[in-house]
């Protein structure tokens, strides 16, 4: 059974902080489910460690909690009747040893005055001591204004800020297979569904079927363990204000990526759009902004939801919500209509992913050194990788399709008058991606298609 997975790179990073002969401060942080706890267990096993996890109950219960926790490392078992007796205590302590403190934000709620006693000591303590923190926060808004907020007291004393992803395609795969025997068409379904979040693909893995949809109506409209989800997790992380986020992503899951698309869907004005698309890119890192890879002459930034799970939530579950109330059957129609042109534009992640895999092994024509989405006007091309230095340009059109060879040259008709709109003078190459291309081999410009990316998995 598999519990933990992977993140050997993330791992390999705490550990080069853990052999600093100095203190370490690490602001562990990213969206609920993640693996955020398991990856922080998983790095203090076999190291001498506490692990705290700050319930919203009161210090002194907290403080006995760490007594305990310290006493499974030590001959004996300290005295704490408060945090200035705690930080008294370790920064005594010779041994190296590592502090979890899981769930940190807890303390503005349990303890405010716990952060400036922390950054009392640790500002008096940290260059001789050699201890380790790592501080784990789930609201991420919250986590990010305690450490990077210039009014808080431990405003720049993190060691290393660092966000927890999801996993990639690739890994979501290959966990997958832990628990199904899933085809890597189903298991790119399964990843456009549920994210690289490794709690919905265990979840998934455990109580799902090889069968994506299945899997989905089992976890969404049977038990619905994952109804709510994104409502749950968003709501604690907005607050009072979440109604008009919620209205905004909504918008963003459907495609209204310009500020001024997502004014005209929401009714909320372009201003306060702009204020809320800010702090959901900044504060909260759920929204990315993308511009045309190679510019164009108009500002035309994009929004995108970064996260498969979320993108899905909003666009399905949140927009429909009354409908499953009502009428499951109903709602579980509305998905299915309209899934295979979600699946289409997430398999551009997906190919994007694979792209820079082949690029990395040196078959594709050039080396490219940038890669992403390229757009002017009513002109779009899927991704667009290219070498400024030797003028090499990689223009490639993804499709979540079977493709016959007489679809795939007309995609590639269109897609050579598209990238004559692209500024510059290049040496072209174009690309396609597909789920199958019929007779791909025969054809003049690189293809490639999902038996390409299991041979790549492979590997």
């Amino acid at each position: 059974m598999v519990r933990f997975f992977n993140r050997t790179h993330d791992l390999s990073i705490f550990e080069d902080l853990y052999r600093a002969p100095s203190s370490s401060l690490v602001v562990l942080y990213g969206r609920r489910r993640v693996g955020k706890t398991e990856l922080a267990r998983e790095f203090i096993k076999n190291k001498k460690s506490i692990y705290l996890f700050i319930e919203t109950k009161p210090e002194k219960l907290l403080l006995k909690d760490m007594e305990e926790s310290l006493e499974k490392i030590l001959d004996f078992r300290p005295r704490l009747d408060n945090w200035d007796d705690f930080f008294n205590f370790l920064f005594k302590t010779s041994d190296k040893i590592i502090v979890v403190f899981d769930e940190f934000q807890n303390f503005k709620k349990t303890d405010p005055g716990f952060f400036s006693k922390f950054q009392k000591y640790w500002d008096a303590y940290h260059r001789e001591a050699p201890h380790m923190f790592i501080v784990i926060g789930s609201y991420v808004g919250m986590i990010k204004k305690i450490f990077q907020g210039d009014k808080e007291p431990l405003f720049g004393r993190a060691t290393l800020f660092y966000n927890l992803k999801p996993f990639t395609f690739s890994d979501s795969y290959t966990f997958l297979r832990g628990f199904l025997d899933v085809y890597i068409e189903e298991a790119m379904k399964f990843y456009f569904i549920f994210g690289g979040v490794p709690k919905y693909l265990l979840l998934a893995g455990e109580f799902g079927t090889p069968d994506a949809g299945e899997t989905f109506k089992k976890l969404f409209i049977d038990t619905r363990i994952l109804m709510e989800e994104g409502m749950n997790i968003l709501k604690l992380e907005f607050g009072t204000e979440h109604k008009s986020y919620f209205s905004i992503l909504e918008a963003i899951s459907l495609g209204r990526s310009t500020p001024r698309d997502i004014s005209d869907y929401t009714g909320i004005q372009a201003s306060t759009v702009s204020k809320y698309l800010h702090e959901l890119l900044y504060d909260y890192e759920i929204i990315k902004k993308e511009e045309p890879v190679i510019k164009t002459k108009s500002r035309s930034g994009r929004y995108f939801l970064g996260d498969n799970f979320f993108n899905f939530w909003f666009r399905f579950i949140y927009k429909n919500y009354g409908t499953f109330e009502i009428d499951p059957e109903m709602g579980l129609e509305l998905v299915n209509k309209d899934i295979n042109a979600y699946f289409g534009l997430a398999f551009e992640s997906v190919a994007k992913e694979f792209l820079i895999a082949v690029n990395k092994t040196g078959e594709l024509p050039f080396r490219f050194l940038e890669l992403g989405r390229w757009w002017d006007k009513d002109a779009e091309i899927d991704l667009i990788g290219f070498n400024k230095t030797t003028r090499e340009i990689l223009l490639c059109e993804v499709k979540w399709k079977h493709l016959t060879r007489k679809e795939a040259d007309m995609i590639i008709k269109d897609l050579k008058e598209k990238a004559d709109r692209v500024k510059g003078k290049w040496n072209r190459h174009y690309c396609l991606i597909a789920k199958e291309i019929d007779e791909k081999e025969r054809l003049d410009y690189l293809a490639f298609d999902i038996a390409d990316m299991e041979k790549m998995q492979a590997h």
